[in-house]
């Protein structure tokens, strides 16, 4: 991008004076001290606990009082299609929008559609919840790329990993809570109701977003029909740092090989060979504290190093894979589950806060979207292999060909020094020469 076609610096963001503080400057109680973070903080809160209430609601729907378990897989695939369809464009929108006026949008979308879906859904086709669910995930995909390139635009630099922190310390105690919270509630209210108190977290939450004022909201100048030149703009932006680059394959070389190994066999082993419910439920249990305690205890953060520390806490979740080949104890399981949590959490808050550090704004939205198109769009295919190696191969020998898969893509990128600091220079295309004559 030249000169004449970029945007205008941003101004400094509040307290950031252009010199980086001291490493572990940022804490959780000064970030909230930002009046502008903690109202979109509190909004995240708000929508997520909606979040969590939502698929209990559908699943009483649509399991116990319809009996309809197709109709329950519809519905899933459907929020999830609506995700992956809407996730490239929403990381376009949200650097050519204000980020904190898209997730307000967002809010009332779903607002509206979890509304209607409670009045007029339930009791009717399948189909007719699914599409409504569509919209849902269409919205999450703005949503999300949205939330997590806005915070560079409150808080400075020394701050994210804190700000970050915070955002998956919630996520994972409403992981642990929230399921507990959304049961009590679909009890209590019954489905349609549950769905009402849902749109009523997302209204409540859009009216936290409204009013918040970011950084450098004047826009650069968005030429027609550019939509898809903007989705491949972000592409090259990433393929022009290796070290993004290399993780954004890695997380799609995981999702295919080796997450879905735990997420499928871990309940096949436990409720199929013991039908032990609640041992399935300590080990996720375990699993979200764990992620919990790696949030809180990566808050500071650190520079130095930091791409090699978020790689190197990937390593117990293979460790947890390969034992669940060979044992079914719900101790043994518990007790790796932990580490093997703590260790996504801490590449989760050092990976989103280095995109966030070193990312231009005006690529970052697009950026943060390729994000979450790598860690979801191969999903898929991974669930798909495991169900088929599950017939044709021992348990043993999956678990651990997915954890030997998962050490050695973990650790092949750290040969990449640009991946060991989480950062690096930008490789700039090679200007062609004309040729003389």
């Amino acid at each position: 991008m030249n000169a004449s076609s970029s945007p205008a610096p941003a101004a400094p963001a509040p307290g950031d004076t252009g010199t980086e503080p001291p490493e572990g400057t940022g804490s959780w109680r000064t970030v909230l001290r930002e009046p502008r973070f903690a109202r979109v903080w509190a909004s995240q809160l708000t929508s997520s606990l909606g979040d969590q209430v939502f698929p209990f609601a559908i699943a009483t729907s649509l399991l116990i009082d319809d009996h309809s378990v197709t109709g329950f897989g519809t519905v899933l695939a459907a929020r999830a299609l609506g995700m992956a369809l809407c996730v490239l464009i929403g990381g376009v929108i949200a650097d050519r929008f204000p980020r904190a006026r898209i997730m307000a949008c967002v809010d009332v979308l779903r607002t509206v559609v979890v509304g209607v879906a409670a009045i007029a859904a339930i009791g009717s086709p399948p189909w007719v919840l699914a599409l409504l669910v569509l919209f849902v995930g269409a919205g999450e995909a703005f949503f999300d790329p949205a939330y997590e390139s806005l915070l560079p635009r409150l808080l400075p630099k020394h701050q994210l990993e804190a700000a970050n922190s915070l955002t998956t310390a919630t996520e994972r105690t409403l992981g642990v809570l929230g399921p507990t919270v959304a049961g009590a509630a679909v009890a209590m209210l019954g489905a349609r109701n549950a769905l009402l108190f849902d749109a009523v977290t997302f209204a409540i939450s859009a009216a936290l977003l409204l009013g918040v004022r970011e950084k450098n909201e004047a826009r650069p100048a968005v030429e027609p029909g550019s939509l898809l030149k903007d989705v491949g703009s972000g592409f090259r932006e990433a393929r022009a740092r290796p070290w993004v680059w290399a993780v954004l394959w890695m997380s799609v070389f995981h999702m295919v090989t080796t997450v879905p190994v735990w997420f499928v066999l871990l309940p096949d082993r436990l409720l199929q060979s013991k039908s032990d419910t609640i041992g399935y439920g300590v080990v996720m249990a375990a699993f979200s504290a764990g992620a919990l305690a790696g949030g809180i205890l990566v808050r500071r953060g650190r520079r130095s190093g930091s791409g090699t520390l978020a790689l190197l806490s990937l390593l117990p979740f293979g460790l947890a894979v390969a034992l669940l080949g060979v044992t079914t104890s719900v101790p043994v399981l518990a007790l790796v589950a932990v580490p093997a949590g703590g260790g996504l959490a801490v590449f989760q808050v050092l990976w989103m806060s280095a995109l966030q550090r070193h990312i231009p704004d005006e690529f970052l939205g697009r950026i943060m979207s390729l994000d979450w198109l790598a860690s979801t769009a191969a999903a898929p295919l991974g669930y798909a292999l495991v169900g088929l190696a599950l017939a044709r191969v021992p348990v043993w020998v999956i678990t651990f060909t997915g954890a030997g898969l998962f050490a050695v893509s973990t650790l092949a990128p750290l040969l990449n020094a640009g991946v060991r600091e989480f950062g690096g220079p930008r490789a700039e295309a090679p200007v062609l020469e004309p040729e003389a004559g």
